[in-house]
């Protein structure tokens, strides 16, 4: 996880629960590529991942999953 918060695509991350959302962005001219990345806090694994062209979008998918799995 500390790996992936160090790399430039880091935006941010959110606390959602028992879990944390990392967003990162990949911009470039002719489309951005967005990612968020689902760990557990407790064991800071890796649960999912989600991608896309909308940064909106694949925040909504990685907050709809997190409310699924609680």
């Amino acid at each position: 996880m500390q790996r992936l918060r160090n790399l430039p695509s880091f935006q941010r991350s959110i606390d959602h629960g028992q879990y944390v959302i990392e967003l990162h962005a990949w911009p470039s001219p002719e489309i951005a590529s967005f990612a968020t990345f689902i760990y557990e806090k407790a064991a800071e694994r890796l649960l999912r991942h989600f991608t896309g062209s909308d940064e909106n979008e694949v925040l909504r998918k990685a907050r709809v999953w997190c409310e699924k799995i609680s």
